[in-house]
């Protein structure tokens, strides 16, 4: 009888293909679906077959999950800035189809890579816990991802499918372009400020960590119907974690800061004439990308190590020096 094979979505993006590459490396059978103008990944091998088509094509999305013992959803549109229309189609509706494809199934487990992103960055007070209520702060990109997770839990609740929900807070590492390649771009530049003096905790998810989180999410059965917060758990400021970067990449390191009050009130009526004008390309200055590094991004991970033994396993030394050498051999 041939090994069953788990179904990853959106396999060429950054947690996608470590995914891939961690199943392979294990000898699990993949199955991948990307894009049709996606690039596939040059470094991954192993058994797996390669899917073509988008998440809103539901004749793809049926093929590919057709018998699979496990789906890893990863695949999603994940920007600060963006029509709404764009987040709906491939966040929610993609989802939509990817959940119904799977209830038809009879999928044994989903996976749903969700975003920390989808409680709306609250002011921290304590450590932000799976049960802190959703807020989409008028934010496309947040509102898709709470409503995505909507069609996973209505499918769980009402339709028994088995699901894990991760939302991983800021994840980084080789080949991340949000919080890597367009910050180098950026120190590379000059371009690129502090805010209140980088102070803020950053959050961040070292991918690796972070796909370790799902293998356990996986084969866990304590995981499924449950939520999780995913991140390093470290006190690592983004001054920290931007000098680290500059340093051993010889570059400068941000030199200007700008009050995070101050920046948010001028995100409102950039992004409002962005809007206005219909401008296609990301404005100079957003809300989410304030929210992001102006309050610092602490969740609560105990649920994750308690019920499936995660720990975050790469630290951030370790991280850097993968990330760096990515970044230098890449760019």
């Amino acid at each position: 009888m041939p090994q069953p094979s788990y179904l990853v979505t959106g396999a060429s993006g950054l947690i996608g293909r470590h995914v891939v590459q961690r199943l392979t490396e294990s000898g699990t059978r993949v199955r991948c679906l990307v894009r049709p103008t996606s690039t596939l990944p040059p470094e991954l091998g192993g058994d797996i077959a390669w899917f073509r088509g988008d998440l809103r094509d539901v004749t793809a999305v049926r093929e590919a999950v057709a018998g699979v013992a496990a789906i890893v959803h990863c695949g999603a549109l994940v920007s600060d800035w963006g029509a709404r229309r764009l987040f709906h189609r491939t966040n929610v509706e993609g989802t939509r189809h990817v959940v119904q494809a799977a209830v038809n199934s009879g999928t044994p487990r989903l996976v749903h890579m969700s975003s920390a992103a989808v409680y709306g960055y609250p002011r921290r007070g304590q450590p932000i816990g799976e049960e802190h209520p959703l807020h989409a702060r008028r934010i496309p990109y947040i509102a898709s991802k709470i409503a995505a997770e909507e069609i996973v839990w209505q499918a769980h609740h009402r339709q028994a499918l088995p699901v894990v929900v991760l939302r991983p807070v800021m994840v980084f590492g080789p080949g991340c372009q949000n919080y890597v390649g367009e910050v180098v771009d950026h120190l590379r530049r000059g371009t690129l400020p502090l805010l209140d003096g980088g102070r803020h905790i950053a959050g961040l998810a070292y991918v690796e960590n972070v796909v370790d989180a799902i293998l356990l999410a996986l084969d866990h059965p304590d995981a499924v119907g449950r939520a999780f917060n995913i991140w390093d758990d470290s006190n690592v400021t983004w001054k920290q974690y931007l000098d680290a970067l500059a340093d051993r990449l010889e570059l400068p390191r941000p030199s200007h800061s700008i009050p995070t009050r101050l920046a948010l009130s001028a995100a409102i009526p950039v992004e409002s004439a962005a809007r206005l004008l219909r401008f296609h390309r990301r404005p100079w200055i957003t809300r989410l990308a304030v929210l992001e590094l102006g309050q610092d991004q602490g969740y609560d991970i105990s649920r994750a190590r308690r019920l499936l033994g995660y720990t975050p396993r790469v630290d951030f030394e370790q991280a850097l020096q993968s990330t760096v050498a990515w970044v230098k051999e890449s760019r």
